[in-house]
């Protein structure tokens, strides 16, 4: 008799019978985290047109002619400025898409990428 009650004991344990414990059915639903954003950054240098900038935040941005003007500025009087910010992919291939374009037009135009916090 006392086998018997051995193996049910831990036949029990073994195949999840009514004597569980530390298991407790949960609903509720795993909090996902918004993944970081990337701000695409134009660095200033002393040799680009203005005219050259405005137009890479045209055409790669979007902005309107106001807007780039603005933002031109700010790259030029405080060394470097914001044209976006998106999530990692799309703000590495815009800053990779105008470091490309800038190198085909023979001007040293830099854009990078940060961490918005």
């Amino acid at each position: 008799m006392q086998s018997s009650n051995q193996s049910t004991g831990s036949g029990d344990s073994d195949t999840g019978g009514s004597h569980d414990v530390g298991y407790a059915a949960t609903t509720e639903k795993p909090k996902l985290k918004k993944p970081p954003l990337y701000k695409v950054i134009l660095v200033n240098d002393d040799y680009t047109p203005m005219d050259f900038v405005v137009d890479v935040l045209r055409s790669f941005f979007g902005m309107n002619v106001e807007k780039a003007t603005q933002i031109m500025l700010k790259v030029h009087t405080e060394g470097k400025g914001v044209c976006g910010v998106y999530s990692k992919d799309v703000a590495e291939t815009k800053a990779a898409q105008v470091n490309d374009y800038s190198r085909e037009c023979e001007q040293p135009l830099l854009c990078s990428v940060e961490v918005d916090r």
